[in-house]
Parts: structure tokens; sequence; C-alpha cells
């Protein structure tokens, strides 16, 4: 028995755990409320919630006892809660509750009269306690279509009262037309597929659910574990998320975009179809091809510190790709190339801004390290307004213990959403 809980563009300012309604960003409700029901924010949501999100809900339904709440309110605009009466027709297990009052935490609180008559039809009066449990979706996020398969581990009764994390995932960046930049997100007590098993008392037809607080602080509430063998859920990174309101449209994808930087790097080929069958496709089309010195049958270009590689990129806005595999006979030690960016219009700029050092001999630069025998390099710089690129330059560095080899992905710029 498994209920989840998405607040859907909630318009609820009293609410003390949404950014949107306590960070000062918005003057009036007024404001709070333009923002929350614009069409391009909610079209957006729509896009991944109906899209990519209810079809692997869909899928756990299929195997399991399972029911999905979606709390609106009575100001969403009149489309798009026909989008979601829609989905609901399409999917039973999905049921839309509107709610106009504020929301006291995860949404479980308000939608517990609902589970205990659901639960009611199930168990007779004599019937033991029974272990449920329950998870918080946001309308932007993803969980991997064996998500509930593997919380069944969990629902026992010695478990109840405890919180599961499933602590592994994936994430990256929404553009125009696909996800790019694909990064493995290992983030414990994150509130992407964060449940808990809760008790159902059939004597008394109570359910019981304990209010778990601030998801990075839940082990402090409650006894928490944590599973992190496999990826579970999908944080899709945009320029419009209510975390990062008080920066201007450029500087939330930057930042969205900086916070990648520092995970490692997923190929779409590493990730399984099975458990993501609704993002699949958008991550192999935010994959760059492969460069023609690298094409399938070339053999690998292998990088000295003699080696110096040019390529012409022309463009005035959006995000930078520079990305190659490398590979070797004994572990590297550390620096092994430089990557220049021939950046127009930065002689002012900070490049720290961008993870890059400003070169007398290279300019504006950053270094491909690792001292692994092989591995894949990845470079995803946003161009701060006023800039312009003009090419791109790999220059091979430091003597290896053994020679190394590389294939290269074409050097691109993705369009990003930064207005």
């Amino acid at each position: 028995m498994f209920y989840g809980v998405t607040r859907y563009s909630l318009f609820s300012p009293g609410s003390p755990s949404w950014k949107t309604s306590r960070s000062g960003v918005f003057k009036t409700q007024e404001d709070y409320k333009d923002y929350l029901f614009s069409e391009q924010r909610l079209q957006m949501r729509a896009d991944v919630f109906f899209g990519k999100s209810v079809p692997a809900l869909a899928a756990m339904a299929s195997n399991h006892d399972y029911k999905h709440f979606v709390l609106y309110s009575e100001l969403l605009p009149e489309r798009h809660k026909q989008l979601l009466f829609a989905a609901a027709s399409e999917h039973p297990f999905l049921i839309p509750v509107e709610w106009n009052k504020s929301v006291r935490g995860t949404g479980i609180e308000e939608v517990t009269p609902l589970i205990e008559e659901d639960l009611a039809g199930k168990f007779a009066a004599d019937d033991d306690v029974q272990p449920v449990m329950w998870f918080r979706l946001d309308d932007d996020d993803v969980l991997a279509a064996d998500y509930l398969t593997c919380l069944e581990t969990y629902r026992s009764a010695n478990h109840i009262g405890m919180a599961i994390s499933f602590g592994l995932g994936l994430t990256a960046y929404r553009g125009e037309h696909e996800l790019v930049n694909l990064r493995e997100f290992y983030h414990p007590k994150s509130a992407q597929g964060m449940a808990f098993v809760s008790a159902f008392d059939p004597s008394r037809g109570r359910f019981t659910a304990t209010r778990p607080g601030h998801h990075h602080k839940v082990d402090t509430v409650m006894p928490t574990i944590l599973d992190s063998r496999d990826h579970m859920f999908f944080q899709i990174r945009h320029g419009d998320q209510d975390s990062t309101l008080n920066a201007t449209p450029h500087e939330r994808v930057a930042d969205s975009l900086a916070r990648l930087e520092k995970l490692p790097v997923v190929r779409a080929a590493d990730v399984s179809a099975e458990k993501w069958p609704s993002l699949i496709g958008d991550m192999v089309a935010g994959e760059s091809v492969l460069h023609e010195l690298s094409a399938p049958g070339a053999e690998p270009l292998q990088l000295t510190a003699e080696t110096v590689l040019k390529f012409p990129l022309k463009a005035d806005a959006g995000l930078i790709e520079f990305e190659f595999e490398f590979e070797s006979a004994a572990n590297l030690q550390g620096g092994f190339a430089e990557v220049s960016y021939h950046l127009e219009g930065a002689d002012e700029l900070d490049e720290s801004t961008l993870g890059l050092k400003r070169n007398s001999k290279l300019g504006l630069s950053r270094q491909a390290w690792s001292r692994k025998s092989n591995g894949l390099v990845r470079h995803s710089i946003l161009m701060p307004e006023g800039v312009s690129i003009s090419g791109i330059t790999l220059t091979g560095k430091n003597h290896q213990p053994a020679d190394v080899f590389i294939r290269l992905r074409q050097p691109r710029v993705v369009a990003v959403h930064a207005d």
C-alpha cells in the first residue's frame, strides 16, 4: 500500500515550506500568484509532470496498490486544470484534490482523511496494524519506474515510524528541447525519492503519519534508512526553479549549471532505459555527437604534451559544451590537458565565475585532470551576457606514465532558457 502526494503549483502563501512564499521576492500575494500561475512556469511543469513523471508513476501503479494525490488550487488556470483532470481520467490512480488553504508541510496531513477512507475498505476492524508507505513528489522531479518495487523491501511492521532515503539519483539541465549535461547526483536525505513508513490501525480507522520536518534533518525526527545502491530519482534542473527566484534569469541558469559541474559525468548509454522510459530519449538527444576525428571506426587520438587541437565554434549565447573520453594503460598523474575558450568581450570578466583561469599563454582555460586510467571530461560553460565564443583549443600537458588516447565529441553551444 503506497500513497504519493504532489503539490501542483499550489497557491499557499502561508506555507512555511515553499521558497516562493517566503524568499522576499514577491512584495504582495498578487505578485506571488502571478508568478505561480504564469503560463511559462505552468507549461514547463505540465510538460515534466504529465509528460515525464506520470508515465513512470503509471508503470508503478500497474504492479502495486498505489494512489497518488495531486493538490491543486481553485485559482489554477482552467487550461491546466483540464490537463490535470484529463491525466486523472486516463490514470485512475491519480486523484486531484482541490485545496485552497495553507499546507502544513508535505501535504500528507491534508490527504489523511482520503487515505483513511481508502484503507478502511481494504481491512476488517480486527486486522492487525498495517504498514503503509507514502512519499512526496515535486511536480518537476521524476522517480525511477521500479521505485515502488525497491520501496516494497522496507514496507514492514518493523519499519513503522522510519524514513527511507534513496540517496543516489541522476540530474540534468532542461534545455529548450532536451536534457543536457547528464550527471550522477549523490544526495543523501534528498527530498526526491524520500519515503515514510506509517501505520494504519483498522480497529480505529486511523492512519498515523509523523510530520518529518525538513528532509535534511529527517534523521533527527525519526530513524532513517539510507539506500544509495541505484539511481532512484531524477532531478530536472531548469532556470525557473522556485529555490532561485531572487536572482536574474541568467543568474538562475548559471547557478543551476554551476552546481552540475561538481557532479560525476554520466553518459546516456550507462543509464537503464527500463528505469527511465520517459526520459531516456531526452537524455540521448541531449548528448553531443562524435567529432569527425573520432568517428565510428576511427582510431583513438593520442594525446601528448605536444598536442594542440583547434576547434572553430561561433556563437553569442548559450551553453558551451566540450567533451572527450580518455584511456591509458596506467593511472594519470593529475592535469593532462588544458582546454582554452576563446571568448570575445570577456576582458573585464571575473573568469572564476565560469570556473576558468586566465593564462598569459593559453588565455581563458580550464584543466582536464584525473588520477584514473580512463574516464570522461565534460566542460559546460554558460556564456555571460555580452560575451561570444570563436573557438576552443585542446592542449596536451605533462608527460604521463603511459600513452593517453582520447575520443572527441563535437564541441557545441546549446540553447538554454535564460530570459
